[in-house]
């Protein structure tokens, strides 16, 4: 087997081997003629999510089977104990999980 490589001794030895660079102000110089970052408000990136979601879904309209999703649908239900019980325990699970997890604002 090989012997193990310590990773952070060769990247020191790395850092001390390689001289540094004076930029003599050359990073500050290009970073003042660059022009400023343009700033996004909330409302226009809400109102570019809504148009790309909304073109998504016109693209997608035509290619979903909507007929075979509602015949997967069931026609009746029938209520049985132990569905009785796993609702029962999954409402009773959120309750609790919502009243340990509530922030007092």
């Amino acid at each position: 087997m090989s012997n193990p490589t310590d990773i952070d001794h060769l990247f020191s030895q790395a850092r001390a081997g390689e001289p540094y660079f004076i930029d003599q102000g050359f990073v500050s110089k290009v970073r003042s003629t660059l022009p400023a970052k343009r700033k996004v408000s909330v409302g226009q990136e809400s109102a570019i999510t809504t148009v790309a979601t909304v073109l998504g879904c016109a693209v997608a309209y035509p290619f979903f089977p909507f007929n075979e999703i509602i015949g997967l649908l069931p026609t009746q239900f029938s209520i049985t104990p132990v569905g009785l019980l796993a609702v029962s325990g999954l409402a009773s699970g959120l309750v609790y999980w919502l009243a340990e997890n509530q922030r007092s604002y």
